[in-house]
């Protein structure tokens, strides 16, 4: 047990780098999917490398063994006048906690670990550490990078715990007329004939389903003036990447779902697990069939099929719709600035400005309609 918080820390250029510290971390490690060797040495190598995003991965010693590690990157701002410090693949994950080891967790010291973190920020010509969407705690205590200065996250995970029973979970969570209604709508889909669902067991189905996953995001987020973010061949090569090697490994680390009626694809789903942590990752609708609510009824067999895994939690990841509050609880995640440089301080104020400035909007009904009437008027 670690009781004074000292540690020594050592930086890598590239994930591959630290993968032997990397994996040994994970065997008992407090972490999330999107800080697994397997989920950020790809989005590297497929996204980040080509974008020019610098990896500094920061690995944590205490007596020689591996005991946290944070993978961050150096991202360039204001055409470039600006270095920020940010969480590796923090764009396309939903919450960025690093890797604790569990027997020295407690005893990591947040001054000790800020400290570090500047001298790093030196080392790398860094102005600015912007680390968004921190888990607030991790394993009942406040997270070693919080302090009095984080702030809440515009943002939260919403997330509930399962149980081996999905009917019981259901009717604990779902009221019957909640349930009568998705029954409704489960019919109306039926009647469109070989209403199924299915999770992709081999790489053609995979990516056939991950085809499908993009193009309907990306039409329903162009009607609504949104970019998807999954579209770009780099990303969705990484994605790619992740359930090829899940299939190859049999492994339930990345998997693809679908809900097939009428011949077509009617919803897909993208989740994960670490560390028993179910993620809903991302998520996808026929806008032709939008009235019977196909996600929920794919939803409801996701959640199933989380169940039989033996999951403890279903996290739905980043946002607040109807489809996430209906189930779950929030999880607040905390902003947290370190600047470096004067730069670093002056950059911070226009990020706190910027962030407070969109909260307002957020708890303004008025405002947030007008926004997202202008998004939809682009689209």
């Amino acid at each position: 047990m670690l009781e004074n918080g000292e540690f020594a820390v050592h930086t890598h250029r590239d994930p591959a780098d630290a993968a032997c510290a990397w994996r040994h971390l994970e065997e008992n490690a407090f972490g999330t999917l999107f800080t697994s060797y397997e989920w950020l040495a790809s989005w590297y190598e497929y996204v980040g490398r080509n974008r020019g995003i610098e990896a500094v991965i920061v690995v944590g010693e205490i007596d020689g063994e591996p005991a946290f590690l944070l993978p961050l990157a150096v991202m360039k701002s204001c055409g470039g006048a600006l270095r920020l410090g940010r969480f590796l693949g923090d764009f396309h994950g939903n919450q960025n906690s690093g890797l604790w080891r569990r027997d020295v967790f407690a005893g990591i010291h947040g001054k000790s670990l800020r400290k570090t973190l500047l001298r790093i920020g030196r080392e790398h010509n860094i102005d600015l550490f912007d680390l968004k969407y921190v888990p607030a705690t991790m394993d009942e205590r406040v997270h070693p990078l919080i302090d009095r200065h984080a702030t809440e996250s515009l943002n939260a995970v919403h997330a509930f715990a399962l149980q081996p029973d999905f009917e019981a979970l259901y009717k604990e969570r779902r009221s019957a007329s909640a349930r009568k209604k998705l029954r409704v709508k489960e019919k109306k889909l039926a009647e469109l004939g070989g209403l199924v669902w299915r999770k992709a067991a081999d790489e053609e189905t995979a990516l056939h389903f991950l085809d499908t996953l993009i193009a309907q995001r990306s039409a329903r987020q162009a009607s609504q003036g949104i970019p998807n973010v999954f579209e770009p061949a780099d990303v969705r090569s990484f994605l790619a990447d992740q359930l090829k090697g899940a299939i190859r490994d049999h492994s339930e680390h990345v998997t693809i779902h679908a809900l097939e009626a009428g011949g077509r694809i009617r919803a897909t789903y993208l989740c994960g697990v670490q560390y028993g942590r179910y993620h809903a990752y991302t998520n996808s609708i026929d806008e032709d069939v939008a009235v019977h609510s196909p996600g929920d009824v794919l939803l409801n067999h996701v959640i199933a099929d989380a169940c039989r895994l033996g999951a403890h939690t279903f996290d739905f990841g980043l946002g607040a719709e109807r489809y996430k509050t209906a189930w779950a609880e929030k999880e607040v995640l905390m902003d947290v600035e370190i600047p470096v440089t004067l730069k670093g301080h002056l950059a911070q104020r226009g990020i706190k400005q910027v962030r407070n400035l969109k909260r307002r909007i957020r708890n303004s009904p008025a405002l947030w309609q007008l926004v997202r009437g202008m998004r939809k008027l682009k689209g």
